[in-house]
């Protein structure tokens, strides 16, 4: 398949984008304003402010993306203060996740994937290159921004063995769309040998973005008095984080027959349109709940809480006293461990890794991380903890790891500076 087929085909699918796009909107209204933009149709203001500025184009899918590239945002503001940054999104909880504060900052949804709309895009902006941040590899996107010579790179790269094989069906097309990219930046050597077997570009390995993500201010007096409100101060509360669809489930059962009975849960859900069917899966567990948004103070025990306020997902895992890591226990390659690694907790992680592999088996090697055959490895991990004081001594150790790991976005800034 080459770009022209992938261009024809992506347009006989594009009513159905469109339907599943509608559908979106409709249990999150957030969607609606998205539209206009991902067709190549911006805000005249916006697009009138940035007719005659030097602009660096970074784009963030989501809430992930956009904390791993807020160092990198904060480098180049610094370095570069006659360049504005335009952000561009895919979905709402990207475009609304905060950012530093800048009249330099500008942020807009990413066009659909069509020779129109992205020369549309690239038309308004003029952006002096372009930086996308790990998965979102576009065909037509590439294609448009080589032939306006815009240069592109690809930081934060990741490509799983179970992603390549799936390159390598539509390995023509893939080979090209990685050729029109400047330069692609990985998070391990793994990812990189798996880039080369697609393209003979300039590959760099550089360290995970997300190891320099900061800390947000006032956490751990945040967690504590989140602590005080959900009644949780003297339980162990496991924090399941970012968990997706049929991992509620599992998790819920397991719990129920736990018999351990100072334990309390959390379950905060990847994406916030399942807030609703998690409530519902927690009910029918029969265990006593609340929902985090619906109270300010818990008066009576409760087994579960179910985190449905966004953007906290750092405040939840600092009250947790253990972290267990969603994505890992189906087969969604596992979430982030770096964010409770940084806050110095015990993480375990089921068997589904290939998203963050070398991360997790870099933090295994030096038993930071549990790893987990299935739920059921759970109850022995959580009865050593309650009597091992070796755990709070791995806390500083935690915070090393990530602390020997970082440097990643400065990096990419002085790849990015030699275009600029």
């Amino acid at each position: 398949m080459n770009i022209y087929t992938y261009q024809f085909l992506y347009l006989l699918l594009l009513p159905f984008v469109l339907l599943r796009l509608v559908l979106k909107a409709i249990r999150q209204g957030a969607y609606v304003y998205s539209l206009p933009q991902r067709l190549g149709f911006f805000p005249q203001p916006l697009t009138a402010l940035l007719t005659s500025k030097k602009v660096i184009w970074i784009h963030c899918v989501s809430v992930g993306e956009t904390n791993a590239a807020l160092p990198l945002i904060k480098i180049l503001l610094t370095k570069h203060q006659q360049h504005h940054i335009l952000i561009s999104h895919t979905t709402p909880t990207g475009m609304h996740t905060p950012l530093v504060k800048s009249t330099r900052i500008h942020r807009c949804y990413l066009p659909f994937d069509l020779a129109w709309s992205m020369n549309r895009f690239l038309e308004r902006f003029k952006p002096e290159l372009g930086v996308i941040l790990e998965t979102e590899i576009w065909p037509m996107m590439a294609h448009q921004c080589k032939h306006k010579n815009v240069p592109l790179f690809l930081i934060n790269a990741r490509l799983s063995d179970k992603s390549l094989k799936q390159y390598l069906r539509f390995q023509s097309l893939a080979e090209e769309t990685l050729e029109n990219f400047t330069m692609i930046c990985t998070q391990s050597n793994k990812d990189r040998n798996n880039f080369q077997r697609l393209t003979r570009k300039k590959l760099e390995v550089v360290a995970n973005l997300k190891f320099d993500f900061p800390i947000p201010k006032n956490l751990q007096l945040h967690a504590g008095k989140l602590r005080k409100e959900l009644g949780v101060t003297s339980n162990f509360v496991v924090v399941a984080g970012s968990t997706r669809t049929g991992e509620e489930k599992i998790i819920l059962n397991y719990f129920k027959a736990l018999p351990i009975d100072n334990v309390v849960l959390v379950i905060v859900p990847r994406h916030p349109q399942r807030f609703n069917e998690v409530e519902n899966l927690i009910k029918l567990s029969d265990l006593p709940y609340v929902r985090r948004s619906a109270v300010r103070n818990v008066n009576t025990k409760v087994k579960v809480i179910l985190g449905d306020t966004m953007g906290d997902l750092y405040i939840y895992y600092g009250l947790a006293d253990l972290v267990l890591l969603g994505g890992s226990l189906e087969n969604f390659g596992s979430q982030n461990p770096i964010e409770p690694l940084r806050l110095g907790k015990p993480v375990a992680i089921g068997p589904s890794i290939y998203n963050f592999m070398d991360v997790i088996e870099k933090a295994e090697k030096q038993e930071l991380i549990f790893r987990l055959n299935n739920i059921r490895g759970l109850e022995s991990l959580i009865k050593n903890m309650l009597k091992d004081a070796k755990n709070k001594a791995l806390q500083k150790e935690r915070h090393t790891f990530v602390e020997t790991q970082s440097g990643g976005s400065k990096k990419v800034a002085a790849l990015l500076n030699q275009y600029l």
